[in-house]
């Protein structure tokens, strides 16, 4: 998973059948409040807004965002919005927990 801000929407007048009804947006993956450069494109499931921070998730993990559970082989998705991010707050540590 990576964190991302969203830059905006990819319009589409045609999807194939599984993502109609579901938005696209644009995302800057981040590194910590810098972005990396790297520029996703996924499927939006929480109605995120230009300049929210996301949370994405790929793979079998976007497919299990979109269709939870058995039998979403079938599911177009390689990157999907997980979660919204409120705030996030550094350990101080580097994230390396305690000890």
């Amino acid at each position: 998973m990576n964190r991302a801000r969203v830059m905006g929407e990819v319009w589409a007048t045609r999807k194939c059948p599984g993502l109609e009804g579901h938005k696209l947006l644009l995302l800057a993956v981040l590194d910590g409040e810098a972005t990396t450069g790297e520029v996703v494109v996924a499927i939006d499931t929480l109605a995120a807004r230009v300049g929210e921070q996301v949370l994405i998730a790929y793979g079998s993990g976007a497919r299990n965002v979109l269709y939870p559970g058995p039998g979403n082989e079938g599911v177009l998705a390689d990157a999907a919005v997980a979660q919204i991010i409120d705030r996030t707050q550094p350990t101080g540590n580097g994230g390396q927990g305690e000890g």
